[in-house]
């Protein structure tokens, strides 16, 4: 009865948990958040038996409960998760899933329906007690395969982490938190713990693999709410009044440094003719000009000299087979950033000559708050979270611009290049 209370505390942190992943998983779509809502939901499951249990005692109903839910859903689930994130490997994830499907569906048929052996009390009750050889095989098998795919999984993310793999390094703490979930899990199932123990290791489980899911997510910037689709367009006169835009960015106003006019290189000076104005800095310039750079809007002025322009130069190396995925996906964020980000000047993705799994992306900001802001903006984070599972290494060269001559080239666009 006593043990009741911290078991029903555990269950509704980890009903909680739950929710809140189910929430994020149907924001991000992405495979490996899914499977650990079942994880997560296969815990909660669990903790609901073993409140019942303390509470009123243990019978067949809650102890099924608790085998199906903790031993079986929450590590088959949690490894599926885990390989489905690391794994670059189509046929990998394929299987993965395959395997986790068919095998949760046959598992929990026999679990379920198998008879049960011996009496139940208000303790703990052990599987060995009353499950009969198959239904402990199949526990143990989950229990096997799930340890070696956590272990593996957190093998090859640290090899890649110690490769300067900056996407690796980023994974490897939320993946080590999930693998030592998986561990609780395993350990709070097997019915070598005291009760107690048991619903800790549980209710501990389940903390890490939600905190160790958020960690896997960009961040959304603070803790803002993230931007629906098609409403990136700001309202200038608000937030970014004191940035100087307004809402057509007709009469944008510079700092008091970039308010000087661009001087322009003049033609050789020729002798001047009787009434002729004369010639001078604010002469109209030539075709030896240069061309400014800057977002297409008609009345947009130049950029001022010396503005202090910074860029960044990405290198991807792409998982084989994946390049069209990612074209697509870094397709949809450049699309994105020609509506939403005035002050991102250059935003283009290259491939390489005769290196196909090889992406270059080259960006370049009007400024430092402009960068900042890009990084935050829900594109850029979906981009970021989705292009992950297509990525095998990247490198990150950041700029600042002190020369350059850009041409304007009102043709190009992403869906020229897709």
């Amino acid at each position: 009865m006593i043990l009741g209370v911290p078991a029903l505390l555990a269950t509704l942190g980890a009903l909680a948990a739950t929710g809140l992943l189910i929430v994020r998983a149907k924001d991000e779509r992405l495979p490996y958040l899914i499977a650990w809502c079942l994880t997560l939901g296969g815990i909660a499951i669990a903790l609901i038996g073993m409140t019942a249990g303390f509470l009123a005692g243990f019978n067949g109903l809650l102890f099924r409960l608790m085998e199906v839910g903790g031993a079986l859903l929450g590590p088959v689930w949690l490894a599926l998760g885990m390989t489905v994130l690391i794994s670059r490997l189509v046929q990998v994830r394929f299987a993965s899933w395959l395997f986790g499907i068919s095998y949760t569906i046959v598992a929990v048929v026999i679990l379920l329906l198998d008879p049960l052996k011996g009496s139940f009390d208000s303790s703990l009750p052990r599987p060995s007690r009353h499950y009969d050889t198959l239904p402990l095989l199949l526990i143990d098998v989950a229990h096997v395969v799930a340890v070696i795919a956590l272990v593996a999984c957190t093998v090859v993310i640290a090899l890649r982490a110690g490769r300067q793999d900056r996407a690796a390094y980023e994974l490897l703490m939320p993946v080590a938190l999930v693998a030592l979930a998986g561990v609780l899990v395993v350990s709070g199932t097997r019915g070598f713990l005291p009760g107690l123990l048991a619903v800790l290791a549980l209710a501990g489980a389940a903390g890490l693999v939600w905190y160790g899911a958020m960690r896997t997510l960009p961040s959304t910037g603070g803790g803002e709410e993230p931007y629906e689709d098609g409403d990136y367009a700001e309202d200038y006169d608000g937030e970014y009044a004191d940035q100087g835009y307004d809402g057509e960015y007709a009469d944008r106003e510079y700092p008091e440094a970039e308010r000087e006019e661009p001087v322009y290189a003049a033609p050789p000076a020729e002798p001047a003719e009787p009434g002729a104005p004369p010639v001078g800095r604010h002469a109209a310039p030539t075709r030896a000009d240069p061309v400014v750079p800057g977002p297409r809007h008609a009345a947009e002025p130049p950029l001022a000299a010396g503005a202090p322009l910074c860029g960044q130069i990405t290198v991807y190396t792409l998982a084989d087979g994946q390049g069209e995925a990612f074209d697509r996906l870094v397709g949809e964020a450049i699309r994105a950033s020609q509506t939403s980000e005035p002050d991102i000047l250059i935003f283009t993705s290259h491939e390489v000559t005769g290196a196909p799994s090889q992406r270059i992306v080259y960006q370049l900001f009007r400024d430092q708050a402009a960068f900042a802001e890009h990084q935050r903006l829900p594109h850029v984070q979906r981009f970021l979270a989705e292009s992950r599972p297509y990525v095998a290494a990247t490198n990150v060269i950041e700029l600042n611009l002190t020369a350059g001559k850009v041409v304007s080239l009102p043709s190009l666009n992403a869906q020229d290049y897709r």
